[in-house]
């Protein structure tokens, strides 16, 4: 489940380029204006799901068409900051222009075009669709917009990414998988904060949800952690409360038990926690009842927890 190194990637011509990342995660159709004068270097990695890849490349663009997009296929986001250099992403019917320190997520379930400039230098993290605590209506809100490190939160994500990407040899282990995982995690604080803003914003039901969903995050290993204490930290019904959830696709209880699923796949692939026995790793993040535990893991990642651990 992760690598032991960087791997590094350099091309000289386009071809080589284009037959590199026209299958890397998803199909996509590489073009530029000089094939014959190209010159790209990847520095990649992973640590469980998230890949961490730093792009340098000369002019060139990449688009996911509508045609290469199949039912079933393995649904990813994809969030690039730009190091160095200028670039344009296209999706969702906008366009968001990227110079240094801008960042922009993208969605690989539907179509989208990007464009870089000579020399252009980016970090780019790939990730399954469902590590991000974001509903689909959500996601088509935030894809493709130009997310400023000048001001909030994008203040705070941007140098932690930009000190990542300077040092994707270093890493490894456990350090390595919680370093991408604390990425991960700011990069969901950045698009909720988004969200949220006040240049654009969503509706009230929406602030509604992704406040709850931040609520239930900070207290995920709370044993009472109830639909019933969840409305009461909120002064609303618990009526009130399936309702939001409804609206985005999910119910409460099935929200929980995801995230908390997801902090368990986290702390089994974590050799620092290597110690830790199954039933503790389940406990500590709301499961009580080992036997329930292993059902649910095994519906969630189709493998148990036990072999889960033995293939990291």
């Amino acid at each position: 489940m992760t690598t032991d190194g960087t791997n590094v990637f350099e091309a000289t011509t386009f071809d080589e380029w284009a037959q590199r990342m026209s299958n890397r995660f998803v199909r996509l159709q590489l073009s530029t204006t000089r094939p014959d004068d190209f010159h790209a270097v990847l520095h990649g990695r992973s640590y469980d799901e998230i890949s961490l890849s730093r792009i340098e490349a000369d002019a060139h663009q990449v688009d996911r068409l509508q045609d290469f997009i199949c039912a079933g296929e393995a649904r990813y986001f994809k969030f690039s900051l730009i190091l160095a250099g200028a670039g344009l992403v296209v999706q969702d019917g906008r366009e968001a222009v990227l110079g240094p320190g801008d960042m922009a997520l993208y969605d690989t379930s539907r179509p989208y075009s990007s464009f870089f400039e000579d020399g252009t230098e980016s970090l780019v993290l790939v990730f399954p669709q469902e590590a991000l605590s974001l509903s689909g209506e959500n996601a088509s809100r935030v894809t493709a917009r130009a997310l400023s490190s000048e001001h909030g939160t994008g203040r705070l994500v941007e140098p932690f990414l930009r000190g990542l990407a300077g040092t994707l040899d270093l890493p490894s282990g456990s350090g390595g998988i919680m370093l991408a995982h604390n990425a991960l995690d700011l990069v969901n604080t950045l698009i909720h904060t988004e969200l949220g803003g006040t240049t654009w914003r969503p509706d009230a039901r929406l602030e509604a949800v992704a406040e709850v969903q931040q609520f239930i995050e900070r207290n995920l290993a709370a044993s009472d952690l109830t639909p019933a204490r969840i409305a009461a930290a909120h002064y609303m019904s618990t009526r009130r409360l399936h309702y939001l959830f409804e609206g985005v696709g999910t119910t409460v209880t099935s929200w929980i038990k995801a995230r908390r699923l997801e902090r368990c796949r986290r702390d089994l692939a974590d050799p620092a926690l290597a110690a830790a026995t199954i039933t503790q790793v389940a406990q500590r993040w709301g499961f009580s009842d080992s036997a329930h535990f292993s059902r649910v893991f095994r519906a969630a990642f189709g493998t148990s927890p036990s072999e889960y651990r033995r293939a990291c």
